[in-house]
């Protein structure tokens, strides 16, 4: 069966309870204590109105929401539960997590929901959520916690509550509650093959948003810690699982304090090291700054290390029009058709990034540490030597990429030399093709 990941947009869900929890107020009164806090959102851009749900985190006005439903807007209006419509601002966003931090900017008598410790959750319990389905009003539903951790290749730092509560089109960005009215996720994606509910939702964890909000409101922006390593499961015995090195960014913290691609990682502070992914969800949330003392196996010999975290680089966005507009580029339109008939995502094109002196965008896989490659300049030497879009590639200059920001040291290091070697794997075959660098 084809896997289609759909948003959902404007409403809450509940969960079913396989064991009712211990609480002394009915469903009923904690339907009606939470409902104030939970609002419809109207985001209209240049050509459409996109709607969705947010959550009042704020009595001063903060409504977090999915970043997708204020993606482009040119205004934004939230709708309280008792029908008024209030201006509110954008205050930042974080597309990999596809968080939103909104402020309306006149609030009146807001009450903020209470966020439970998402790492308590339990499969089978019960939950429940608010929202406005297809625009049909605020509508509550419920259902249990049918699996956590799911990884659905949305994002980098996929960690997602999956839920059978009913989720539709317009629930994105509302939230999902336990039985006591506190929040444990924000509806974020369906499972569905037509953009209906099949009975599998997800929602990001809520502490994850919270953290994600506690960065928006002081930075306007998420600051993230980075090691610059790749790491995959490494299992010497049955029981003893670890992480192994599996690619590394040049000048990077891991780099600069003696770590090598192969070395087994035995502990990194006091991280679990079962999950690669959550492993770097738990690197992203360390201040940079921090000194993470780590012990890894190479040779068989057993070193210490310790790492000073630095801030994440931050993704370059594409070029400006005004930078690139003797060049003919595919339009956004053109770039999602072409990607869809190879299977791919409209998110590739809308986080991809551009190599001007490659004359392509690519968008880097978190997940399987390959770039694809989202457009490309017509009448370029790249696309006269067949690069096409669809193109994955994660060798360049014969060794491995880790990222964005190590492709970008891997371009200016080949810089002098006027070229660069690049490993595209097409359709049927796996080519080495040779760009010379424009400068």
């Amino acid at each position: 069966m084809l896997k289609v990941w759909k948003y959902a947009a404007l409403s809450l869900v509940v969960i079913l309870p396989v064991r009712a929890e211990t609480t002394s107020k009915t469903l009923e009164d904690v339907i009606a204590e939470v409902n104030p806090s939970v609002v419809s959102i109207a985001a209209d851009t240049e050509d459409a109105e996109a709607l969705g749900a947010g959550i009042i985190v704020g009595a001063d006005g903060y409504v977090v929401t999915n970043a997708h439903v204020t993606e482009n807007a040119d205004r934004i209006t939230v709708i309280t539960a008792d029908d008024t419509e209030y201006e509110a601002k954008l205050v930042g966003s974080d597309t990999k997590t596809d968080i939103a931090l909104i402020k309306v900017l006149h609030p009146n008598g807001f009450e903020p929901a209470e966020f439970a410790d998402s790492d308590t959750v339990r499969v089978g319990n019960a939950v429940f959520a608010i929202g406005n389905p297809f625009g049909l009003g605020n509508s509550v539903s419920l259902g249990i916690i049918s699996a956590k951790e799911r990884d659905i290749e949305k994002g980098p730092y996929d960690n997602f509550l999956q839920t059978d509560a009913s989720i539709n089109q317009g629930n994105s960005g509302g939230p999902l509650f336990n039985m006591n009215g506190e929040i444990v996720g924000m509806n974020t994606a369906i499972f569905s093959t037509d953009g209906v509910n099949m009975g599998v939702g997800f929602a990001t964890p809520s502490n994850q948003v919270a953290w994600v909000v506690s960065q928006l409101k002081q930075n306007g922006k998420v600051v993230r810690g980075w090691l610059g390593i790749g790491v995959q499961k490494f299992q010497s015995t049955e029981t003893d699982k670890k992480l192994i090195i599996s690619a590394m960014a040049e000048h990077s913290p891991a780099a600069d304090a003696g770590l090598k691609v192969g070395d087994i990682l035995e502990t990194v502070g006091e991280m679990p090291l079962n999950n690669p992914r959550l492993f770097s969800l738990g690197i992203s949330k360390l201040k940079p700054g921090t000194t993470l003392p780590m012990t890894v196996l190479r040779d068989k010999e057993t070193l210490n290390v310790e790492v000073t975290i630095s801030e994440m680089p931050t993704e370059e966005k594409s070029a400006d029009k005004s930078e690139t507009k003797n060049t003919e580029k595919l339009s956004e339109d053109e770039q999602i058709r072409s990607l869809e008939r190879l299977g791919l995502d409209k998110y590739k094109v809308q986080n991809a990034v551009d190599f001007p002196q490659l004359h392509f965008k690519a968008y880097f896989d978190e997940a399987d540490r390959y770039f694809t490659i989202t457009q490309v300049e017509k009448n370029s030497e790249a696309a006269h030597k067949g690069i096409e879009v669809g193109n994955r590639f994660g060798v360049v200059n014969g060794k491995k990429v880790f990222g964005v920001e190590d492709l970008k040291i891997k371009i200016k290091e080949a810089e002098p030399a006027g070229k660069i070697e690049i490993q595209i794997a097409g359709a049927a075959s796996i080519d080495t093709i040779i760009l010379n660098l424009e400068p």
